[in-house]
């Protein structure tokens, strides 16, 4: 019982060890993403989104965002960003630690497939959640939303922050590989139970609208995704 105790503070020492000689993420072409969002997204049309001071304030000066807010021809609303870690591996963490801290409450969390065209499929976390809004008139109420991610490094992506902590320490030692790591994500609010003229979207229920998010991720992955996008220039090269 000892020795194995032992054995497990021994690894966890090398991880850790391994973790603070491994060099930093490279700032230049070795990301797994083209910093970039497309105008137009299938049936979605898209303008810059904004990217708060507090967001700013909190990551490294070096961190590169970019975000656009996407209307339907349905009248849907979705937001999606991309986050690249500069020099400073903070730059990048879980999601639910943020959404946490404002004011987001999360009800559901689950790991999922989106298919991307060609046959190609990603796994994105799904995570369902709720917050207190106030209406234009006063009222109160509880608003809910689909926020679904994933993470992409040089030339892997992955649902998991623990994976993604892991593949940093592999490919580091193994591959000598230092993954500058992005997180996309695409976020919409669940609109049932609004009533006309509460929202300008129109209703959707939770299931729905994750649909409207993995259908937008669907168009916007093999755009900036560039282990997607070599494989769809490679499925249409004679």
């Amino acid at each position: 019982m000892i020795s194995r105790s032992i054995t497990i503070l021994l690894l966890a020492a090398a991880t850790a060890v391994t973790c603070w000689l491994s060099p930093e993420p490279r700032v230049g072409d070795d990301s797994g993403v083209v910093m970039a969002l497309p105008e137009k997204a299938g049936v979605f049309d898209g303008k810059p989104g904004e990217v708060s001071k507090e967001e700013r304030d909190k990551l490294p000066s070096d961190t590169e965002i970019v975000r656009m807010v996407y209307h339907s021809t349905a009248d849907d609303l979705a937001t999606a960003s991309i986050i690249l870690a500069g020099s400073e591996r903070r730059s990048i963490h879980r999601p639910e630690v943020c959404l946490t801290g404002q004011g987001w409450t999360l009800l559901a969390a689950n790991t999922i497939p989106v298919a991307i065209a060609d046959g190609e499929e990603i796994l994105v976390r799904d995570l369902l959640i709720e917050k207190p809004v106030t209406l234009k008139n006063g009222e109160r109420r509880k608003a809910q939303a689909h926020y679904v991610y994933w993470f992409v490094g040089s030339d892997v992506t992955t649902p998991s922050n623990w994976t993604r902590m892991w593949l940093s320490t592999r490919d580091s030692v193994l591959r000598n590989v230092n993954h500058r790591w992005a997180y996309p994500a695409v976020m919409a609010m669940v609109t049932d139970g609004f009533k006309p003229g509460e929202t300008t979207e129109r209703i959707r229920t939770a299931d729905e609208t994750l649909a409207l998010v993995t259908a937008l991720i669907r168009e916007l992955a093999p755009k900036f995704q560039k282990s997607l996008m070599t494989q769809k220039v490679a499925a249409t090269t004679p």
